[in-house]
């Protein structure tokens, strides 16, 4: 499965190590370690055979897991892609001979809501995944962070 990483991590969701998780705890701005809402390990952590006996999940509550991944990956993607395509727009104009502050100013702003909404977006996915386990599964997991 290819495709770009997200934050939550995984394949469309996180860096190199968040969505269901990006880098394993690593914080900082930017889609690969990212300050926000963290349910667990980085990427797709119901497919992790030791988290799945480690948290007692049912085959059909990541059966559940990963539907609800699959929903809400093409909005992870492209909130992902909005993301990037605003820091590209942004170093060039950082990058010309001479940056115009009131653009660049601007487009740190549209970088700023670009990386809001895709955060909006994988606290959704985490909140959706949460709701398919018990109050003990949610404890276990959260040890795990």
């Amino acid at each position: 499965m290819g495709g770009p990483q997200f934050p939550g991590g995984g394949p469309g969701v996180g860096g190199p190590g968040p969505v269901a998780g990006p880098p394993p705890q690593q914080r900082g701005p930017g889609p690969e370690g990212r300050p926000g809402f963290q349910l667990g390990p980085p990427g797709r952590w119901w497919d992790d055979r030791a988290t799945v006996k480690s948290l007692r999940l049912s085959p059909e509550q990541r059966t559940r897991m990963d539907a609800i991944f699959e929903q809400n990956r093409g909005e992870l993607q492209s909130r992902f892609e909005n993301v990037r395509q605003a820091e590209m727009q942004m170093e060039e104009l950082a990058r010309s001979d001479a940056p115009v502050e009131v653009a660049l100013f601007a487009q740190i702003d549209r970088v700023a809501q670009a990386r809001a909404e895709l955060e909006k977006a994988n606290t959704h996915l985490l909140l959706l995944i949460r709701r398919e386990m018990d109050a003990e599964q949610i404890r276990r997991l959260e040890k795990m962070r």
